[in-house]
């Protein structure tokens, strides 16, 4: 019997040990073939983005009779600075729910200016919201529905960035915002333009001011000063972004942190927040709550459906009644998040997940904070599982 049992238990070490060899293996491989794929991928959106770059160029944009046009009504209509928003006509779902929100707010859609794609996304924006301005940049590489961390992803940020330096080298500062966001009060209330001590403001990521994350830009809403500094800035985005497989905010969190010009400055959390804030305890609601924990756009408004922030009734009218029962609900701290009735999507499971391991090697001992400007230039590579 002694025997037996001795024998049973080099079995079962024998087993384990080779259950255990089949698992690291297994794990290594699975890393293997996503870091592969990854390469892949960063090559396809690397020439993606060459092979596009020509029409969403600085030069094509300056030299184009739309862009005056563009120049001479911001003149004419906007004593304050515009808010830029771009789209093609698989956004319009979500636009048309950002725009019913926000159409509750006094003075907002005065300041807002669309860059539609194409002609879908130009024609029910004049038909749905005829009082909304929009600049028509049709734009062929991005006529296609795309997810984040892809060549067209990519394109569209440098099309941005190329749109808001030509408007710094016509010194017309600026907003650029995105319409995945709620607005429970408008931000332009609080004058952030006004305030002379910094250059850029931008929201940041972090679920705090005790995040390792604090300071690092968010990318969802941001406003430019026009200056020789910010045209600097702009400059080396666009330059990066034509060649780098690297998100625009990876690249502006390094340019904020290792340039003395320009002086960028954060949006504090109250004001600004991502879709973090939902899961904490959701207290100091912020004025603006960015949306964005999907990666593939069909999804998003689905999953904003489930926490109560899809206000378009069936027959395309506005449901003002959700728009105030979304405010209430932020105001008194109960957003349902619960788990049973919101399940998590595997794009919300990934980002947090690469966010705990950024909080991770942030808070090792002097080499997180030497990492700090540097590691999101990486982001798109880390993300192996994107």
């Amino acid at each position: 019997m002694k025997n037996r049992n001795v024998l049973s238990n080099i079995l079962d070490m024998i087993f384990f040990n080779r259950l255990s060899l089949i698992l690291f293996y297994s794990f290594w491989f699975l890393v293997g073939i996503l870091a592969l794929r990854k390469s892949q991928n960063a090559l396809s959106a690397v020439q993606y983005v060459k092979a596009n770059s020509d029409s969403v160029s600085l030069s094509f944009i300056e030299s184009s009779p739309e862009f005056e046009t563009l120049l001479d009504i911001l003149e004419e209509k906007y004593p304050r600075p515009p808010a830029f928003f771009l789209l093609n006509q698989f956004a319009l779902n979500m636009t048309d729910n950002f725009l019913c929100n926000t159409a509750t707010l006094k003075g907002a859609h005065e300041r807002f200016v669309f860059v539609t794609l194409d002609e879908v996304a130009r024609d029910t924006i004049r038909r749905r919201w005829p009082e909304i301005q929009i600049f028509h940049w049709p734009t062929p590489s991005l006529y296609k529905p795309f997810s984040f961390a892809e060549g067209a992803y990519q394109t569209i940020y440098l099309l941005r960035s190329n749109l808001a330096l030509a408007l710094i080298k016509k010194r017309i500062s600026f907003w650029m915002m995105q319409q995945d966001t709620f607005w429970r009060k408008s931000i332009f209330d609080l004058n952030f333009e006004d305030d002379m001590s910094y250059d850029a403001i931008f929201d940041q990521l972090g679920d705090g001011d005790n995040s390792l994350r604090k300071e690092w830009v968010n990318g969802a809403n941001w406003f430019i000063r026009a200056n020789n500094d910010t045209q600097f800035f702009f400059e080396r985005l666009s330059a990066k972004l034509a060649h780098w497989y690297t998100p625009d905010v990876g690249i502006m969190i390094h340019q904020c942190n290792t340039w003395d010009k320009p002086k960028c400055a954060y949006i504090p959390y109250n004001v600004t927040y991502s879709w973090e804030w939902m899961f904490s305890d959701q207290s100091n609601p912020p004025y603006l709550l960015q949306l964005d924990c999907e990666t593939n756009g069909g999804t998003k408004l689905m999953q904003l459906g489930r926490y109560g922030f899809h206000f378009v009734n069936p027959d395309g009218t506005c449901n003002n009644q959700k728009i105030t029962s979304a405010k209430s609900r932020m105001e008194n701290g109960t957003v349902e998040v619960q788990m049973t009735k919101t399940l998590p999507s595997w794009g919300r499971l990934q980002f947090k997940l690469y966010w705990y391991i950024t909080e991770y090697l942030l808070w090792i001992p002097v080499f997180g904070e030497y990492l700090r400007p540097y590691l999101a230039l990486a982001g798109f590579i880390l993300m192996i599982t994107i």
